[in-house]
């Protein structure tokens, strides 16, 4: 009777011991593998739940990358402002949009220039109003006896010279002047404080000349 925890080899029935996988007188391989590779199959066992649950975790991660870049890809690109300045910049993802080219029957608008304006000319003698009471800026009193024509070459003088407004007045047609005089005048204004305001320019061109108020 064998020994507990032995075998016997199929061909030649030599002896083997339990965990002996080939017979060491024939060298036949026997028909159970040793113990130390049946535990080790048993422990594999015990873990094989590990490989379906792993490959289940992978399946669910390239599922789930796989909807996020479908849904990118059918997202429509949306137009983007940028401020530059205060003013938004739309890039627009269409065609772009150009105006069309101007046509040779198309007139060109033509803008009017008016030509500059020349020197303004210095009027001639000036005629004092026959009721207006106001004042003025006397130039130079000139005698009645002389006749008119000194005063008025006076008055063409101060005209070139840049005054204004010049005439010669008969001071005896006038209350507030002594009568016997030809009075050359610059100026027509409502009141003193306008005559006297331009009074200094005045006496740049004529230096004793005086404001004066002439009533009729």
């Amino acid at each position: 009777m064998s020994a507990p925890g032995t075998l016997h080899c199929p061909r030649c029935s030599a002896p083997a011991a339990t965990d002996q996988e080939y017979c060491l007188e024939c060298g036949a391989r026997l028909g159970r593998r040793p113990a130390r590779i049946d535990r080790v199959r048993g422990h594999g066992r015990s873990t094989n739940w590990l490989v379906p649950a792993f490959l289940g975790l992978v399946v669910a991660v390239l599922g789930a990358a796989g909807a996020i870049a479908l849904t990118t890809s059918r997202a429509e690109p949306a137009a983007v402002s940028v401020a530059t300045g205060g003013a938004p910049t739309v890039r627009q993802t269409g065609p772009a949009l150009t105006a069309p080219e101007p046509t040779a029957s198309t007139p060109a608008t033509t803008r009017r220039v008016n030509p500059p304006a020349g020197p303004r000319s210095n009027p001639a003698t000036v005629t004092w109003p026959r009721a207006k009471r106001g004042w003025t800026i006397v130039l130079v009193s000139l005698p009645q006896a002389d006749g008119r024509d000194p005063a008025v070459e006076q008055a063409s003088s101060a005209r070139e010279r840049g005054l204004r407004r010049v005439g010669v007045l008969d001071s005896s047609r006038f209350a507030s002047l002594h009568p016997g005089y030809y009075v050359v005048f610059t100026g027509i204004f409502d009141s003193q404080v306008e005559a006297a305001s331009a009074l200094q320019r005045v006496r740049a061109v004529v230096r004793g000349a005086y404001t004066r108020e002439i009533v009729p």
